[in-house]
């Protein structure tokens, strides 16, 4: 079986901003955790729904050693490709 491959990324860069006086971890991240129960979850879910809805394509979570509460790898696989005539 012959197999050929691409890869394409979505990097998601979670920041907040806060007043000048502020002195460093004094909300002890409410604002990341607020991402990591609320906006992750979703965004995941709409990627996952958007890769499933297109028909002839097969996608499920791939981890390779990567922190899953880091980075979720895909592996997004065209099924019942046919062979373009000469």
């Amino acid at each position: 079986m012959h197999r050929e491959e691409r890869e394409f990324s979505i990097v998601v860069h979670v920041a907040a901003e806060f007043d000048d006086d502020y002195t460093g971890e004094q909300d002890g991240f409410v604002w990341h955790e607020a991402f990591e129960h609320g906006l992750k979850p979703r965004l995941l879910a709409a990627v996952f729904e958007a890769l499933r809805a297109e028909p002839g394509w097969r996608a499920v979570a791939a981890p390779r050693g990567r922190d899953p509460e880091r980075a979720i790898e895909i592996d997004l696989l065209r099924t019942a490709v046919s062979k373009q005539p000469d």
